[in-house]
């Protein structure tokens, strides 16, 4: 190895050391405790941040688009210097989205922060985070797809709620907008359905009681076996996907199978998989067969149908909020609020 490259090799390796040395331990897992900090409701003439953990943005309309939602929702917009980074298919480098996502939980003029998209990144900050010092000023997080790590991370280290909801490039109007003011500006429990006129499909029925995680299937199989997974026991688990055939759902289901996660559940509510149609449908199994297969015998409530995910409208879903699945109603009922 020439000299320059083992000099680049060392530098890197030993900030990646010095990185690792933040992330604490996490809870005891499978302990059944769960702590649990609420970020303070958003009010009118809070200061909400767009940032971009993850894929790099190239439409500027889209960051327009989301500005002038979250303002005439009564909220003042900063916009992050990540929406503007390119780094590759990366809105700037890992350091440079990890210090600026670290610096808005640092500031208390900041009361939320909004994901401008997902695509594909967050895992790369996680060694670099101090998850536990950034929760030491909690606030509304929102996003889904790959932003999916850090809801998920920020659970399974500080007990932080956060809310698998819309990203800045989502579309904001109509019940988008208002399952995500719901959630994040009333201090008061709810309950969350299916859309009018859109019954859940049922794969094993009944109700029960556990708390609310999940995300996309693909990054949550992606954190199993790090220090970032979390503890899945009595979970209300909540899952989508996109452009996945029914044979990687398949797959990403037996991954969560053989983990050891799928029996340690409540219950389970199946989100949006769009775009995921056979090529061949005549050489596969429907994504409804394969859902029965592998969570048919489950003995929990098992439901589809739940507007989240990448669909155009879309709940706002507070993970580690406990809950109850019920699964004939087609309901999830919140036993709090999510914020304080």
């Amino acid at each position: 190895m020439p000299h320059s490259n083992r000099r680049l090799f060392l530098q890197r390796a030993l900030a990646l050391a010095a990185a690792s040395a933040l992330v604490p331990p996490l809870r005891a897992q499978g302990s059944g405790e769960r702590s649990l900090i609420k970020p303070p409701r958003l009010r009118k003439g809070d200061l909400i941040a767009l940032t971009a953990p993850a894929g790099a943005i190239f439409n500027d309309e889209s960051i327009q688009k989301a500005t002038l939602a979250l303002e005439s929702a009564g909220f003042r917009v900063w916009h992050g210097d990540t929406l503007k980074f390119r780094h590759g298919y990366l809105a700037g480098t890992d350091a440079q989205r990890a210090a600026e996502l670290q610096q808005l939980f640092e500031n208390r003029n900041v009361h939320g922060i909004i994901a401008m998209r997902g695509g594909w990144g967050c895992a790369r900050l996680l060694p670099l985070l101090d998850l536990h010092k950034a929760a030491q000023n909690p606030k509304v997080l929102s996003g889904f797809s790959d932003i999916t790590t850090l809801l998920l991370a920020f659970q399974a280290h500080t007990g932080m709620v956060t809310f698998h909801g819309p990203v800045g490039n989502s579309t904001w109007e109509g019940f988008t907008t208002t399952q995500f003011l719901q959630l994040t500006t009333e201090t008061a429990p709810h309950i969350l359905r299916t859309l009018p006129g859109q019954p859940p499909g049922i794969i094993h029925g009944g109700k029960n009681t556990g708390v609310l995680l999940g995300g996309n299937l693909t990054v949550l199989c992606a954190l199993l076996g790090t220090p970032w997974q979390p503890d899945f026991t009595n979970t209300i688990l909540f899952l989508e996907e996109t452009e996945e055939e029914p044979y990687a759902i398949d797959r990403l289901l037996t991954q969560l199978e053989l983990a050891g996660v799928l029996r340690k559940l409540k219950g389970i509510v199946w989100g949006a998989c769009t775009k995921c149609e056979p090529e061949e449908p005549e050489k596969s199994f429907t994504l409804t067969e394969v859902l029965q297969q592998k969570l048919g015998d489950l003995g929990i409530p098992v439901v589809t149908g739940f507007p989240f995910g990448h669909v155009r409208d879309k709940l706002t879903l507070p993970l580690g909020i406990s809950c109850t699945l019920d699964a004939e109603n087609g309901t999830i009922t919140l036993a709090e609020s999510a914020v304080s």
